[in-house]
């Protein structure tokens, strides 16, 4: 018995240091050393703490080694300890190997989205498979890294052979549970080990003494992030994303939202957001909720409705527009279109992912990875087409990919899309075109839209579009020509990324699409459809791993361009005064609404950017994870985007509970207009 308690301990030790190993690589890599030497003091913490998220792991993996090694002790046969080795060999050479795998994943996740692994990881799993493969193989270029870690595993299998082979405890010991003779002494020295053992696993494995156990809360030990995220290793985190995305789309309790979200009451919240406008009369939060989150556009409006397209770029960086030079073209003749319209350059994604974008767009909800969660078979209160419908459009959402990515083509429709265009549409009205491994073109997909605005239609056209080929593993078309970058462009300071081709990978995309939508632009503003549509075009998200945020300005983390071209009849001058607003995509919706909607009511996450009755110091971004338009405003605005949030849960857990009434005896059909007669059926 205490022969194998002690493997236990030397192969535990072997996890450790290999958990130091990669928080070494960590720190080497993104963790500046004036950083560590300036914050000594919290660093005996910040150990300890590593040590308690590492023993968690090393305990968790000692469990199953344990209970086997106890269950053998008992059966006192001479050939346990032979078949517990082989067991040994075997169960640390895979979990070793795997803990190497995962922390090496870990670190280039980290490298890409400034973040340990989180939700965002599982997006990666929706990809085909071959394009995948291509994407991490081009994308992260990681022979190298291969190469280390097969160096490593193979030195990680011979440790494991170094440490079932040792001869120092191959002596049989009376004092085992399994030897002839056991003493009293030696019983009572024995049971004592145990005892202390199964109480190290024990605590190892809730990481606390304490009353609360180890928790995401015991990584902050600074107020520096990147110390921060010293602490917590890849195991933990794929856990806690784990978690996260079992729970994810689930309605919590009002209880439990308060809590969250640190207010006493849903009054408190709806006094925040509504600055004590809107109270809750005679406990029917429903219709409290309904005026706080809902706006209403009428009908005093004389122009005609628009046609309105919303196109999210993959990829489309605002900073990557400022290292326009004589001999290195970003814009590809944007900037004329830029000057003639409207471009917001003080803008922010909400989040962080294309599919997380989309879904604040869709459905509005702060949810993630609402598409694949059962609840994409409801139609919510908050999505974007039921004010569109309301208003006599036609709804429609076009890419070049492949829709079912994320459910897509499975979960829009009930959201009352009536139409979802992709890829193998697009291949089949246009049989030339090409494509690469993520989807169609974007040129071919600006194609088809064009053709669709010019198409005639009995009703006025909601069109969301997403393009793709500025993502990874960035294949374009094989006549593209693009005018070279000077050699000392890619030594530029603001670049995290050093290997020049995969640098030029990420720079192409971003100008092959420059170029395409410059192209569709010129077409567009020659066509019928400029005289009677709105184009609203911002990115999904910033770009990703190239930038380096230690170097550039952190508002720019989040950072994309928003342009909007309004047709003739619809333009003030008074507008071109407004760009320097701050915003984000919540701010999309609501900006749309007073030239769209007609008598009919919308879910208002945001502000009008060109509402000219307001200062524009009322507006900021509602991404309260980067550096606020207005510091001073900064914690004001945390606290109206935390009321929001709960608010809006709130809603949707009314919502849910009600639709499951109202499905056993009603079609969707009826359910979608929730403001009408959803009182009266509660």
């Amino acid at each position: 018995m205490y022969k194998n308690l002690t493997y236990l301990l030397k192969h535990s030790a072997v996890i450790l240091v290999i958990l130091f190993f990669v928080r070494i690589c960590f720190a080497i890599a993104f963790v500046p050393m004036g950083l560590i030497g300036s914050n000594l003091t919290v660093l005996p913490r910040l150990l300890f703490n590593v040590l308690r998220f590492d023993m968690q792991v090393v305990c968790y993996v000692l469990l199953l080694p344990t209970v086997l090694t106890f269950v053998f002790a008992a059966l006192r046969k001479p050939w346990t300890d032979r078949v517990l080795s082989r067991f040994r060999k075997v169960y640390y050479a895979i979990v070793n190997i795997l803990i190497l795998a995962l922390s090496g994943i870990d670190l280039g996740f980290f490298s890409n989205f400034n973040s340990h692994i989180n939700l965002t990881f599982f997006d990666f799993f929706n990809e085909g498979p071959m394009s995948l493969i291509q994407a991490i193989w081009e994308e992260y270029h990681c022979v190298y890294e291969g190469l280390a870690f097969l160096f490593l595993s193979l030195l990680i299998l011979y440790v494991i052979r170094r440490i079932e082979s040792d001869k120092v405890l191959t002596r049989q010991t009376n004092c085992s549970l399994g030897g002839r003779k056991t003493s009293r002494c030696q019983l009572i020295k024995l049971s004592i080990i145990i005892l202390l053992y199964i109480a190290f696993v024990v605590i190892g494995m809730r990481g606390s003494v304490w009353r609360f156990p180890l928790q995401i809360e015991d990584t902050f030990v600074s107020n520096q992030k990147l110390l921060n995220d010293l602490v917590p290793n890849a195991i933990y985190m794929l856990k806690k994303a784990c978690k996260e995305k079992a729970k994810a789309f689930k309605v919590e309790s009002t209880d439990d939202l308060l809590a969250q979200y640190k207010f006493k009451s849903l009054q408190e919240a709806l006094d925040v957001y509504t600055d004590g406008q809107i109270k809750i009369a005679k406990n029917d939060t429903l219709t409290a909720l309904q005026h706080a989150l809902f706006a209403e556009v009428g009908d005093s409006l004389k122009q005609p409705q628009p046609n309105v397209v919303i196109i999210y770029s993959e990829s489309w960086s605002n900073y990557l527009f400022n290292l326009q030079q004589k001999d290195a073209e970003m814009y590809f003749g944007l900037e004329r279109h830029f000057k003639e319209d409207l471009l917001f350059r003080n803008f922010q994604s909400v989040q962080n992912g294309t599919i997380n974008s989309l879904e604040n767009l869709f459905v509005s909800t702060p949810f993630p990875h609402f598409f694949t969660s059962s609840y994409r078979f409801n139609t919510l209160p908050t999505s974007i087409a039921l004010p569109f419908k309301a208003s006599n459009y036609t709804t429609m959402f076009m890419s070049g990919m492949d829709a079912a990515w994320e459910n897509c083509a499975e979960a829009l429709p009930h959201q009352q899309f009536d139409a979802v265009y992709d890829k193998f549409f697009l291949l089949k009205d246009y049989p030339h075109a090409t494509y690469n491994s993520i989807g169609v073109y974007d040129e071919y997909l600006f194609q088809a839209l064009l053709d669709k605005l010019n198409k005639p239609s009995k009703k006025r056209q909601m069109i969301t579009v997403m393009t793709t080929t500025n993502h990874p593993p960035f294949e374009f078309p094989k006549d593209l020509k693009l005018p070279s970058l000077p050699d000392s462009f890619y030594g530029k300071k603001c670049f995290a990324e050093h290997n020049r081709k995969v640098l030029d990978k990420y720079l192409t995309g971003f100008r092959y699409y420059n170029k395409a939508l410059n192209d569709f632009l010129n077409r567009f503003k020659a066509s019928a459809a400029a005289k009677n549509t709105i184009l609203v075009i911002t990115g999904d998200h910033n770009v990703r791993v190239i930038l380096n945020h230690d170097v550039i300005d952190k508002r720019y983390e989040h950072s994309v361009p928003l342009y909007v071209y309004l047709p003739p009849y619809l333009r003030k001058e008074a507008y071109n005064k407004l760009t320097n607003r701050w915003g984000s995509h919540d701010d999309i919706l609501a900006t749309l609404a007073p030239f769209a909607f007609r008598n009919t009511k919308y879910f208002k996450m945001g502000k009008n950017l060109l509402d000219t009755s307001v200062s524009d110091s009322t507006y900021y971004s509602a991404n309260v994870d980067q550096i606020e338009a207005i510091p001073t405003y900064q914690k004001k605005a945390e606290r109206l985007t935390d009321a929001r949030n709960l608010l809006r849960l709130k809603l949707l857990f009314i919502v849910e509970q009600l639709q499951q009434r109202l499905r056993r005896f009603i079609d969707d059909s009826i359910v979608i207009d929730i403001f009408t007669d959803l009182k009266a059926n509660k």
